[in-house]
């Protein structure tokens, strides 16, 4: 066994002869506690904490017959995307504060920017674990679990085809090439098993999809990939993506090392080539274009829902510009929100929660007199059941999952997306790696999940005496922290809005 330590050293044997020679049990930083340990140049770091009091590697036979440079191989492990060699995080060190020293390493070592999959995971001052429902007992009679809660909803319900669905729960926009085809073909055999709503993403629509094409919403991305007309006469709705959660303001990014042959032609691009896609549309850079495409589309596809998904920043100001254009939903997209792959320092560092930009949302829609024309479809983050009725009772419609969808399919959350390698086939197109997902089992489990969460927004329907997930209000909600009440517009402990 070894260790490769750094790319410009040798690698050193573990072997009998070198440990007898080695001095790291004699070091004055020797991990007491880890007694036992030994060759820390072969075989890795310490599984204890390392109080530097001195480093002894530069006099060890090993170190000098091998020609090592540095020190404190007890304490030093591959960190960050360019593997640089440094010390390990303490215990008690704060993450972030380590997670900086790594970017900086990073930065230095390559030149490049960080990439990274997945949504961030920066704590926020306030999350949806921080909203309660309030109970009917008496003023108000919940509901027995025998009787019926409407749970469909219908997006666009002012479109000349509104889009009926079976569930609030709608699959968001995940590109094929960010996913396997596996996950595409799990998602699509779900959505028409139970009459749920699904997103394309911008990476095409696969032939598969339109088995359930009565619940698919086209995106029509910056990118325009895999997207004509004869595509966009085929769906139910179509989603003009603006921008997203992880990235708003910027486009998106497929590394070439996920650009297959299969693909490529499902984007009308080149095979082995990075897909990158503008920031903007070509065409839409003002309010009036935006409205003429809006009408556009609507002809085209014979009154279908158009609508528009951007990620969380000027609520209000971009709304009003989307519903004079004639919309039929907008989709909000909070910090926080998954993808396959961008920069790490847009990821972190751009857009607005959820939690913060739903309110506004729904609040600029009722003053603009268009709630009860205009669908509103909440996204970023969401997990769980109760995370999607409060988003409900927060003004939304409907809910967009995407990485719990994924984590329902198979996904184990490695957060490796970008690199082509997720060993459990979800966003890898290896052949070998996509065996790991069944699609039958994949579609089941998420069926299952799906299932079993519009059961339980009904059941908190119920709780709220209320027999139907579209009359969840802001008034069956209260706020643990006082500025989360004034923030969302609930009452706060004491039963008063602020």
């Amino acid at each position: 066994m070894w260790f490769n330590h750094h790319q410009t050293e040798a690698k050193v044997e573990d072997n009998e002869q070198n440990r007898k020679m080695c001095f790291c049990p004699k070091c004055p930083s020797f991990p007491k506690s880890c007694s036992g340990e030994v060759l820390y140049c072969a075989r890795g770091k310490s599984a204890c904490e390392i109080n530097a009091k001195g480093c002894i590697c530069p006099g060890c036979p090993v170190y000098l017959a091998n020609k090592l440079t540095k020190l404190y191989y007890c304490d030093k492990e591959k960190v960050g995307a360019a593997g640089y060699f440094m010390r390990k995080r303490k215990s008690g060190e704060d993450q972030e504060f380590y997670n900086k020293v790594v970017a900086i390493k990073d930065a230095g070592e390559t030149g490049s920017v960080s990439v990274a999959s997945m949504g961030s995971q920066k704590k926020m001052p306030f999350s949806f674990n921080d909203l309660h429902f309030i109970p009917a007992q008496v003023s108000k009679i919940p509901l027995n679990k025998e009787e019926a809660v409407k749970v469909g909803v219908i997006i666009g319900p002012a479109a000349a085809k509104p889009l009926k669905l079976n569930s609030p729960i709608i699959i968001s926009g995940m590109s094929f090439g960010a996913t396997s085809k596996n996950v595409k073909l799990a998602i699509s055999q779900a959505a028409a098993e139970l009459g749920i709503g699904f997103n394309s993403g911008e990476g095409g629509i696969l032939e598969e999809d339109y088995r359930a094409k009565n619940y698919l919403i086209g995106q029509y991305a910056t990118g325009r990939f895999g997207v004509d007309e004869n595509v966009l006469k085929k769906v139910a709705a179509i989603e003009i993506r603006f921008g997203q959660g992880a990235y708003p303001g910027k486009g998106s990014f497929l590394p070439a090392s996920k650009m297959t042959a299969e693909i490529a032609k499902a984007r009308g691009l080149k095979g082995g080539e990075p897909a990158n896609s503008p920031a903007h549309h070509h065409d839409m850079t003002t309010p009036e274009q935006i409205a003429e495409k809006v009408a556009w589309l609507k002809t085209l596809t014979n009154g279908v829902p158009i609508g528009a998904k951007i990620g969380c920043g000027r609520i209000e100001e971009d709304i009003k510009i989307l519903v004079k254009a004639g919309v039929d939903f907008i989709a909000v997209d909070g910090f926080g929100g998954g993808t396959g792959a961008t920069d790490v320092y847009v990821r972190e560092n751009v857009g607005l929660p959820l939690i913060a930009a739903l309110p506004r949302a729904a609040r600029t829609l009722r003053e603009l007199k268009a709630g009860k024309k205009v669908s509103l479809i909440a996204g970023g983050g969401l997990r769980s059941a109760p995370d999607f009725a409060k988003c409900l009772a927060l003004g939304a419609d409907a809910v967009y999952i995407g990485t719990a969808a994924l984590i329902a399919i198979n996904c184990e959350q490695y957060r490796i997306c970008h690199t082509g390698l997720c060993p459990t086939g979800v966003t890898t197109h290896d052949p070998e790696l996509m065996k790991q997902l069944d699609v039958e089992a994949g579609a089941r489990k998420l069926a299952n999940f799906i299932k079993l969460c519009t059961e339980e927004i009904a059941s908190l329907t119920r709780i709220m005496g209320k027999n139907d997930v579209n009359l969840l209000g802001s008034d069956d909600l209260a706020a643990l922290n006082k500025d989360l009440a004034a923030l969302t517009g609930v009452s706060w402990l004491d039963g008063k809005k602020y």
